[in-house]
Parts: C-alpha cells; sequence; structure tokens
C-alpha cells in the first residue's frame, strides 16, 4: 500500500480580498465612439466578438476576439469599434485590485488567448450567467469565479498582484475638471467657470488638461454632452430640441452641427437608425451590479 499527502499551505494569495463590483456585457453599433474616462479601480476586458482598437493613455492598439486588457485605476482609456466588426465583450470592475506590470506598459495588461480561450470564457459566460439570474449565493459564487479567473491570468501571464494595493498618481486638477464637467455637462460652463471652479489661470488650466487628456476642457465638455444625447436619442421621447436644451447647448442648430460633425450622423438619423436596429445598441450595455458589495 502506498499512500500521498499533500499539504495545502495557506499562502494567503488573497488576503487583500480583491472586491468585484459589477459585470458588464456590451455590443456595439458601427456609429459607437468610446469618450475618453477612467475609473478609481482596476478594469478587465474581455473580447468576445468582433474588432476595434483600445487606447490607454497615450498608446493604441488593435483588439480582436478573445483578447483580454487590464486596465489599472486611474488610467484614461476608451475603446472604439471596427465598422464591419462590432465590438462585443465583457467588462468586470474590480476594487482593490493593481497587477505588478512591467516598465514598457505599466498602465495596462494585453494578451490574447486563443489558445486558451475555453477557459477564459468559462469564467466570463458563467459570472454574467450568475449575475443576470441573481440566484441565492450568486455574489458568493462571483467573488469566488473571480478569484479564479485572477489565478488563471496571473499564472498564464507569470505576473503577481501588488502586497500593498495602492492607486496609480494622476494629476488631481485633472480629475477634478473631469468630475465637473461628468457632473455639472448641462449647465452653462465656460473656460472662465472652469478656471474660477479650480482657482487656477486659465490658460494653464487648459495647457495642462490638454497636455493630460490631448483635448481640451472644452472639447471634453462637448464629447461629454453628445454622449448624453446619444443615450436620450435611443431610450427617450423628447425631440432633438428638447434634448439639445437638456444637456446644455446653446441652439438646435449648434447642436445639430457638433453631432454631426462628431458621429457622421444628424441627430434625427442618428435617433431612427438606432430605432429601426434592434441589435445596434441594445441600450448600449448590460450592467449588472455585485449588490453585497457595493
Amino acid at each position: 500500500m502506498s499512500s500521498n499527502r499533500i499539504n495545502i499551505v495557506d499562502d494567503q494569495f488573497f488576503d487583500h480580498k480583491s472586491q468585484l463590483m459589477y459585470i458588464s456585457h456590451s455590443k456595439y453599433g458601427s456609429d459607437w465612439k468610446s469618450l475618453k474616462h477612467f475609473h478609481p479601480f482596476t478594469e478587465i476586458f474581455f473580447v468576445l466578438n468582433g474588432r476595434g482598437k483600445f487606447t490607454v493613455e497615450n498608446k493604441t492598439f488593435p483588439i480582436k476576439e478573445n483578447d483580454l486588457i487590464v486596465v489599472s485605476p486611474n488610467v484614461y482609456h476608451y475603446e472604439n469599434s471596427q465598422e464591419d466588426k462590432p465590438l462585443e465583450y465583457v467588462v468586470l470592475g474590480v476594487k482593490d485590485l493593481l497587477f505588478q506590470i512591467d516598465e514598457i506598459n505599466p498602465h495596462f495588461i494585453y494578451q490574447n488567448f486563443n489558445k486558451d480561450s475555453g477557459d477564459i470564457r468559462y469564467y466570463f459566460s458563467h459570472l454574467l450567467v450568475e449575475s443576470k439570474n441573481k440566484e441565492i449565493g450568486y455574489d458568493t459564487v462571483c467573488q469566488k469565479l473571480l478569484e479564479l479567473l485572477l489565478l488563471k491570468i496571473i499564472r498564464k501571464l507569470n505576473i503577481q498582484l501588488h502586497s500593498h494595493q495602492s492607486s496609480l498618481p494622476i494629476r488631481r486638477e485633472i480629475k477634478m475638471i473631469c468630475q465637473y464637467i461628468d457632473q455639472n455637462y448641462a449647465n452653462n460652463i465656460t473656460l472662465e467657470s472652469l478656471a474660477q471652479y479650480m482657482k487656477m489661470n486659465k490658460y494653464y488650466m487648459s495647457h495642462e488638461f490638454k497636455k493630460y487628456m490631448h483635448i481640451s476642457p472644452i472639447q471634453y465638455l462637448i464629447e461629454r454632452r453628445i454622449k448624453e444625447c446619444q443615450s436620450l436619442l435611443r431610450t427617450s421621447s423628447l425631440s432633438i430640441s428638447e434634448i439639445s436644451e437638456t444637456v446644455g447647448f446653446s441652439s438646435q442648430s449648434y447642436f445639430s452641427q457638433i453631432f454631426k460633425k462628431t458621429l457622421g450622423l444628424t441627430p434625427l438619423q442618428y435617433r431612427q437608425s438606432n430605432t429601426n436596429d434592434e441589435i445596434l445598441h441594445q441600450n448600449d450595455h448590460d450592467n449588472f451590479l455585485i449588490q453585497s458589495i457595493e
């Protein structure tokens, strides 16, 4: 008789308890454009179908099916879908998670999992099912699936977690400007009023914002308003004039001009194309909050 006993030693791998905040399933049409944004937590993207481009800080790279992208906290990013092959992906918002990332790409991880896509898809698909069905204990199941997914990533990429979780530094002033615009975009915001709110010289503020964001504060405001307009055109019965006024544009003609310049469609064309195509924007995306760990 022979026997082997394997001792399982607690290596305290998940003592830091990364928390799954939400799961989002997104499928976009060819007209969709993302705006540059950041989160105070880590996001993990997995591309289910389609092609597009992903931009993190100043680096843009193509993405396709079975690509996994991890974006660190407080890092600006956005994604654009390819016209003939719209992107479909799942994204996880995870609190208190920070990988030890190499110096070449210090803000993100990018990896294609073609050879191991079955394992990765298994975790993401089960996370979606659990979060949608919300059966007893679903939050616990989702948390455990997240931990298994993280282990899979760590093993395949040979990386580690930071022992002490901390957010990457970001210019406090830039973050404050973005947050102020995000919360007050419907109001009459000017460069002067922004500078007064920030207690900064308007020329210096504009220069620093553009250096970091690659657009001016006013352009960021316009893009934020356009994003809200897209949502209202798809989901509300408000007239175009009412939408223009609701989001803070000074006139309908100016709104229509800016909208077409940004998206290549008039507001009416955008509304008609989204109304007539059930697949083109399923309310943009399905978000599933993990309620027990908000």
